[in-house]
């Protein structure tokens, strides 16, 4: 059975409930035919069928009454993350600077109109965090994705809008239109991009685009903190100048990988 998407392309039913039921899993961190049921509203006879036939593939493993996601997935995530190119292009530079600031640094990249992180690293003074690499993001609501967005042609924009809406994570999330468009033509003009709290509250960043030389947009490098942190030392240490550099050295390793 096939059902049509919003793009007007086919789905077929059955895949859209296996992978119903992995995110599902996925999410549960681990879940019984019961939870999966209630998360997925789906049968439990559907839900086991799906459970079985995925068991006997080796992409779920089964301890008593409870499934997880095997371990099979991690050659997947491995294989996607060293084919990204931005992957191994950001892995010196952002360690360099996580360790000169000694801030958190992130570098994400965007795909079918939403952010993902590819690679982190850990300063010393890191804040516990559980956006890590794999994390997908909506882009209005973050230093990267306002910096990814800056890039983009405003129909692109308008197109990433009608998709995943602008949601507010917190009361500084920018939820208008209007006003978004406004941030994106400051963050051309200045180069960077703020993230104060509209994430997560109490939390702080900036970032830069990594961009190729006709524009377009690789993904961005972010440093990230608790905001009393990094407003007092933003001017302090002319962190802004730190990740434009980082962001033209990833760009140059990109062009040269």
């Amino acid at each position: 059975m096939t059902t049509s998407d919003t793009n007007g392309g086919n789905r077929v039913a059955a895949v859209v409930k296996t992978l119903d039921v992995l995110e599902a899993l996925w999410q549960a961190e681990g879940a019984g035919v019961t939870e999966l049921t209630e998360r997925t509203d789906l049968a439990k006879s559907t839900v086991h069928a799906h459970l079985t036939t995925l068991r006997s593939k080796g992409y779920v493993v089964q301890e008593g009454d409870e499934y997880r996601l095997s371990l099979r997935f991690l050659s997947f995530g491995e294989h996607v993350k060293h084919a990204e190119p931005l992957y191994a292009a950001s892995d010196a530079p952002i360690a360099e600077l996580s360790a000169d600031v000694g801030e958190r640094v992130l570098c994400s990249t965007h795909q079918n109109g939403l952010g993902t992180i590819i690679n982190v690293s850990e300063g010393t003074r890191s804040f516990t965090s559980d956006v890590d690499v794999g994390t997908h993001t909506y882009l209005h609501n973050s230093a990267g994705g306002k910096a990814m967005l800056a890039h983009f042609s405003t129909e692109r924009v308008d197109e990433i809008i009608a998709e995943w809406g602008l949601p507010a994570f917190t009361d500084e999330t920018i939820t208008d239109r209007d006003a978004l468009l406004d941030e994106l033509d400051a963050i051309r003009e200045e180069g960077v991009a703020y993230n104060r709290g509209e994430y997560l509250p109490g939390i702080s960043a900036i970032a830069a685009p990594i961009l190729d030389t006709d524009g377009t947009v690789y993904g961005a490098v972010t440093v990230a903190g608790p905001h009393h942190r990094l407003e007092n030392e933003w001017e302090e240490h002319d962190l802004r100048t730190q990740l434009l550099s980082t962001a033209n050295t990833i760009e140059v390793n990109v062009m040269f990988s």
